[in-house]
């Protein structure tokens, strides 16, 4: 997607903290910042933010513009007016709206004068109409309406323990409502509400921009069809390349990466303990789970029949040394959207996977690339013991960094980048 004039300055608007990396939604804003600061200069990229104006923010190489996030009453105002009214937003685009918000961008992107404005999902996107025609493109990431109707499918079965799934969603809605939404009996109807309201924004905003970013080739392919558009296109996540070490599998080490606040992540972790310990343990007698990511030290009551087998670690600021030492990932979800950036790192260290088909969503992979999918708890065992096998492991392992080096590599991305940002390589 070649842009009409070179691109000398660039501004990214967003609702999400994008610092520190510490979750795939970040990791991949960060590296398109990244991307842009390497080709205009540090002092050519801006970043729009909306957020708290007192939280503690690392410094970083872009310029950063804080746009104080609506007041509690304006949130509610906007939901009552804007969601039941015209013009009919989504829940999430209300919760950040507001008039002075729009007045204080839209003098924001006077003063920056850029050649290129990226929007942030359809949460900031909804601004865009309201601001002076520049190239703009909507960096949807992955569908929220495909989201939210898996999470409401999977999360109602037998086998699920109530797991608030709204995420994101959550933390957007002002502070008194969000006890009150954290009932089941209230996130449910509101998800599905959510889900409906979604889908036709989703549909609507990107005819309001010159291109839309996914990170889902098959949500890509399903956006186009729907929308009758064919701006509508894939950009994988950029990752930086990690520290090269050797890999050194001890035993049946299996990592499970991700916060489990995030609620897919606890849905799966929950169905895995709950469902597989007697396949596992029968297949593979010395299987050992780490559980690795913020919040993860908490632990969950569905392992403590696994006793020793399960570990809850918590946050590890470098994973390098533990997975060189992990036969594979466990990549257990059972609800997602997007791609899975555990995936991506999993393949960038040359750890093979062992997955269920959501765990690798937006991945096209399989056991050629050193990924293994099962899909029940008999089959997942099975792969376990495959990818614990030294022979077996080594042949997965080389699979799964030659995948990396072809399709997701940072030479790769940036060239794909350039491409559907308009840039001009230095």
């Amino acid at each position: 997607m070649a842009a009409s004039a070179e691109v000398k300055r660039a501004v990214y608007l967003t609702a999400t903290e994008t610092e520190p990396r510490t979750y795939g939604k970040q990791v991949m804003m960060g590296g398109v910042l990244d991307h842009l600061c390497d080709r205009l200069g540090d002092a050519n990229v801006h970043l729009v933010l909306v957020g708290k104006l007192d939280h503690p923010r690392p410094p970083v190489r872009y310029q950063r513009h804080v746009v104080a996030k609506p007041s509690a009453s304006a949130q509610v105002g906007a939901l009552a007016l804007r969601v039941a009214g015209r013009p009919h937003t989504s829940i999430q685009e209300a919760a950040v709206y507001s008039g002075r918000i729009e007045k204080e961008i839209r003098a924001l992107l006077a003063e920056i004068d850029a050649d290129l404005e990226l929007w942030d999902t359809i949460r900031m996107g909804q601004y865009a109409p309201a601001m002076p025609r520049k190239r703009r493109l909507l960096v949807q990431d992955d569908l929220f309406s495909v989201r939210y109707r898996t999470m409401l499918r999977e999360m109602s079965g037998p086998d699920s323990r109530a797991v608030n799934p709204l995420g994101d969603f959550h933390r957007l809605l002002p502070r008194p409502v969000r006890p009150i939404v954290s009932r089941k009996a209230v996130y449910r109807p509101l998800l599905r509400a959510e889900a409906h309201l979604v889908t036709e924004r989703e549909l609507t905003q990107p005819t309001w921009f010159d291109g839309t970013l996914m990170v889902n080739v098959q949500e890509t392919a399903k956006t186009r069809e729907a929308t009758g558009l064919d701006n509508i296109y894939t950009m994988m996540p950029s990752l930086p390349e990690p520290a090269v070490r050797t890999r050194e599998p001890v035993g049946a080490q299996f990592p499970f990466l991700g916060s489990l606040q995030y609620a897919p992540n606890a849905d799966g972790l929950i169905w895995f303990l709950a469902n597989c310990r007697e396949q596992v343990l029968n297949a593979l007698p010395d299987f050992q789970l780490l559980v690795i990511g913020r919040g993860t030290d908490a632990g969950l009551p569905e392992a403590e029949p696994w006793g020793d087998h399960v570990r809850f670690m918590g946050w590890v600021d470098d994973l390098g040394d533990t997975l060189s030492h992990c036969a594979a990932l466990l990549s257990v979800l059972r609800v997602a959207s997007g791609i899975k950036i555990k995936v991506l790192e999993a393949l960038s260290r040359g750890l093979p996977v062992v997955a269920t088909p959501y765990g690798v969503e937006g991945t096209p992979v399989g056991p050629e690339n050193g990924c293994l999918i099962g899909n029940t708890p008999d089959e997942l065992a099975k792969l376990l013991v495959q990818a614990a096998d030294p022979a077996q492991n080594a042949i997965l392992s080389a699979a799964a960094r030659a995948t990396w080096e072809e399709r997701y590599a940072r030479d790769a991305i940036r060239t794909s980048y350039d491409e559907l940002l308009g840039l001009t390589p230095n």
